[in-house]
């Protein structure tokens, strides 16, 4: 089985600080998903800098397959030593997991990983190496559908250190939390994340005193969910397009009701629109047999990507109009095909004299596509 893996990642900056001194990279390729966690030594500006520069460095490199070994090498070589304290001006944290389950975790001068499975909390196994003349912890495991990884920062253990826990939270009590977390139906990497940090804010009584990151990373089959939006630009690719759409898994949606009116002739299913205005500024939504959602195109794809804006407002958001319908779908989707038609639309005259990279569909598609990508989204655009 492949999965995909839902990542949430929430942060506290130091009080008094506008800078966080942790960062996080997070990459995906269409096999493996690399997630980078490095807390600079100390706060601000320095730190936050300190962080992404390791980070970057660690991602640019997983991308282009070097392998990991190498990448802690140039990173423990790259990075000086603080002469009075005798570390690392900033920590490596690396989570690689490939879609079949395959995990291998690197921590060097960090917190041990969580691994939650079945209610059960534990370290991730690791054996320390050296790499470069420095004490690296290595890690390799199989995980399986609902496993959870987590991983924090310094700050995160430390919370509530000489003043509500005079030891700080710890990584016993840390694990403690998400035994009580476990035990409700199936969290997600999200709810994890936020019920982690809300409880080290409060041990910090609202004023943390260090850098605070919570990682959380939970494996399930991927959503997927295919959008076909305007219509081919070459008439006679039209049913090519609609069965390709109709064959694929997971959800499907249609934006334009040209575009839907093609899905209906080729298939014979009747097309009916629904001509209620859950909100006057976006056209009504339409119902087709094999097709969970059918909107309007331009308006809607537009307005989507300004629900997408305020991602906890939308999952809260109780709207029944298309553009809200869209985007919910979108945000629970993990992996999305959108098949865009190059068709120009005539209404549209302001644009169609101008090269096709520059007309309105073109512009808030692509931008619709990397504000998925920013939301942790697997997102394929296709033209047609």
């Amino acid at each position: 089985m492949l999965f995909h893996a839902d990542v949430a990642v929430r942060q506290l900056n130091k009080h008094g600080e506008e800078l966080c001194g942790d960062h996080v990279n997070i990459t995906r390729t269409a096999d493996d998903t690399f997630i980078v966690l490095s807390d600079g030594l100390g706060s601000g500006v320095k730190a936050n800098i300190l962080a992404i520069l390791t980070t970057k460095i660690a991602s640019s490199m997983c991308r282009k397959g070097i392998a990991m070994e190498d990448v802690v090498a140039t990173i423990t070589e790259t990075l000086p030593v603080c002469r009075q304290r005798k570390i690392a001006y900033s920590t490596l944290h690396l989570i690689h997991l490939q879609a079949d389950g395959q995990a291998k975790i690197v921590e060097f001068d960090c917190p041990q990983t969580f691994l939650c499975r079945d209610g059960v909390v534990i370290p991730v196994p690791t054996e320390e190496k050296e790499i470069a003349g420095r004490l690296v912890r290595e890690g390799s495991l199989r995980l399986v559908e609902n496993d959870l990884l987590v991983a924090v920062s310094d700050g995160v253990i430390h919370a509530g250190i000489g003043g509500l826990l005079n030891l700080g939270w710890g990584w016993e009590g840390i694990a403690e939390q998400l035994r009580q977390i476990m035990l409700q139906p199936a969290p997600c990497a999200r709810e994890v994340s936020q019920s982690l940090i809300s409880c080290c804010e409060g041990y910090y009584t609202g004023k943390p005193g260090d850098d605070s990151t919570v990682v959380a990373v939970r494996l399930h089959p991927p959503r997927c969910l295919t959008l076909m939006a305007g219509p081919p630009q070459d008439r006679r690719a039209d049913s090519r397009v609609v069965w390709r759409l109709l064959s694929q898994t997971g959800k499907k949606a249609i934006a334009g009701g040209t575009t839907a009116r093609i899905v209906s002739r080729i298939t014979g299913r009747e097309l009916r629109v629904l001509g209620v205005y859950e909100d006057p500024q976006i056209p009504p939504t339409g119902k087709l047999d094999g097709v969970d959602l059918v909107t309007e195109g331009l308006l809607t794809l537009n307005a989507v990507g300004e629900r997408l804006l305020s991602e906890e407002g939308l999952r809260a958001s109780r709207k029944r109009d298309g553009a809200t319908l869209l985007a919910q779908e979108l945000l629970q989707a993990d992996r999305i095909t959108i098949l865009a038609g190059k068709a120009l639309n005539e209404a549209h005259a302001q644009a169609l004299h101008l090269p096709f990279q520059v007309h309105l569909k073109s512009q808030v598609l692509q931008r619709l596509a990397g504000q998925l990508e920013a939301l942790g989204k697997a997102v394929v655009l296709e033209w047609f």
